[in-house]
């Protein structure tokens, strides 16, 4: 009897096991299974200070109006563990369950050793006692407002405390997985000096490198400064830092191994891009990134806080992140072209979700504010097409189509036809007939190629034609069917048949945006 009760109790585990949030790899593909399904976070981040249960079910109505599946939260380690030794969960197990009575899943963003390159989210009794949890020193010895990740006392309070949050979080997520992400710690790094300066740490920087970062990025031996010359006092700060957030990474995973990310204070057009001033040094940024990955295994990506302004550089920064080694996430983003930046991130880059900043900003009650509106659309619009999405990432058949300043046409080429986007009023000049600016620049598409003649078009606000290939003797396509409609439990549900004057000129998706799935003949 003991042991078949022992068998039963074993095989519930395994099972468990199975089912609970992983993200996996295979090729060139990531997915982030929840529940064993394909899952794409489509989210929000809360407000800083709103992780509180008043404030956190007070957005809960607006949040469920704006669509989104999943609220980004942070656990507070001054909160979790006001004094050494003694843990309170009373704040996160009521922030858990309003969740999950309200059928979103979380992601907890750990506010230890670090938010937004300082220590603020540090317990008083930390933050006191600057002998035993020292700070950091900058260039003239002073002491900075950043716990010095070479101090052996500073990373073991932190691992201490996020271990004891994801054992925690294994006794009350249950079988529901409500959290299914971790961040450990927020935006690494140090503000106020590129790297520690004390003694302590000048004796290591003037020391030779050691040998898991010679091999990792091929370099000969040397001292730091002889082997990194002017970046020396970065990639010093990197190794450290990155080396600490493994550590409690580590810690967690093995108290419950849910996925695990950092996130990045960009440095991509931020002023003179000086570490420690423009951006906290010592975190995953791009020209870190190589020292992170190989540092931090118990991570299962380095995710890009991304705010940059114009679309180029936005993308350059997905593509930075979205590597054969880093599976793309976007745990953080804002400015005026978020709603159209998430065809980006979906379609080119794999992302395997993205949340604006600033729910809170984002609502009045249960009213969803017009700074918002378009991202909500883009919400309910995407939402029934997500296992469709991940299924089609990273086969090279997704493609985004936006509309941008002065950029009014997208030209997408497949195997068998190409597919032209277009924008606004069609106008007539010389070489064709061209797209023109929307007034909102409201023009944003997701084009997949299901088959060499078969596509699936979803999005706003444009116009959508198609022509054979270059090399095709057929100078001209046809619609054998067009079908309007949406998907049902992962299953296409076509609403209506396009003809006539709806494809005349190929066919509209209206700024209220819709779903359109199109067969082609060529002649």
């Amino acid at each position: 009897m003991k042991s078949l009760l022992t068998a039963l109790l074993l095989s519930a585990s395994l099972a468990s096991a199975a089912t609970m949030p992983q993200i996996v790899h295979s090729g060139d593909k990531y997915s982030l299974l929840v529940d064993g399904k394909p899952y794409i976070v489509l989210g929000a981040q809360i407000d800083n200070s709103s992780a509180w249960p008043d404030r956190f079910d007070a957005l809960l109505p607006g949040a469920t109006a704006l669509g989104i599946n999943t609220i980004e939260a942070p656990a507070y380690w001054e909160d979790i563990e006001p004094t050494e030794g003694h843990f309170n969960f009373a704040t996160y197990d009521h922030i858990l369950q309003s969740a999950r009575a309200h059928n979103f899943h979380l992601v907890l963003l750990w506010f230890g050793t670090w938010k937004n390159g300082t220590m603020d989210y540090a317990p008083a009794w930390v933050k006191s006692d600057t002998t035993r949890f020292p700070h950091m020193l900058d260039q003239g010895h002073l002491p900075v407002r950043v716990l010095t990740p070479l101090s052996e006392n500073n990373l073991n309070a932190d691992r201490t405390a996020f271990a004891a949050l994801m054992r925690h979080i294994k006794e009350v997520n249950g079988d529901q997985h409500t959290v299914i992400m971790v961040q450990v710690e927020n935006e690494s790094g140090s503000l106020f000096t590129d790297r520690d300066h004390s003694p302590d740490a000048e004796a290591k920087f003037n020391g030779p490198v050691p040998p898991t970062v010679l091999k990792a990025l091929d370099k000969k031996p040397g001292t730091w400064p002889q082997v990194f010359g002017p970046a020396a006092d970065e990639t010093f700060a990197a190794y450290y830092v990155s080396r600490y957030v493994n550590s409690v990474a580590e810690a967690g995973k093995k108290e419950f191994p849910l996925p695990f990310y950092a996130n990045v204070w960009l440095r991509e057009t931020k002023n003179f891009m000086r570490p420690g001033e423009a951006y906290p040094s010592g975190g995953g940024t791009l020209n870190m990134i190589d020292l992170w990955k190989a540092m931090t295994p118990s991570l299962d990506a380095v995710a890009p806080d991304n705010y940059v302004l114009d679309y180029v550089n936005y993308n350059a920064v997905l593509s930075g992140y979205h590597r054969k080694d880093n599976p793309l996430l976007v745990p953080e983003t804002g400015g005026p072209r978020f709603a159209s930046n998430i065809f980006y991130a979906l379609a080119d880059h794999d992302a395997l979700g993205y949340a604006p900043f600033g729910l809170d900003y984002m609502l009045d009650g249960a009213k969803i504010l017009d700074i918002a509106q378009t991202f909500s659309d883009d919400v309910h619009l995407l939402t029934p097409a997500l296992p469709f999405i991940a299924s089609m990432q990273a086969t090279g058949k997704l493609h985004s189509a936006v509309e941008e300043q002065n950029l009014f046409d997208r030209l997408i080429r497949s195997s068998q036809f190409d597919v032209l986007v277009q924008f606004g009023n069609p106008h007539p000049e010389y070489g064709g007939i061209f797209g023109t600016q929307t007034p909102h620049q409201s023009g944003r598409a997701l084009v997949a190629e299901i088959a060499p003649d078969e596509f699936l078009i979803i999005g706003f606000d444009a116009r959508v034609d198609f022509r054979p290939a270059p090399g095709r003797k057929q100078q001209n396509a046809q619609f054998l069917r067009a079908e309007e409609g949406t998907f049902v439990d992962g299953q296409w549900k076509p609403s209506r048949l396009l003809n006539g004057d709806e494809t005349f000129f190929g066919f509209r998706l209206p700024a209220k945006g819709t779903m359109v799935r199109v067969k082609l003949t060529a002649y």
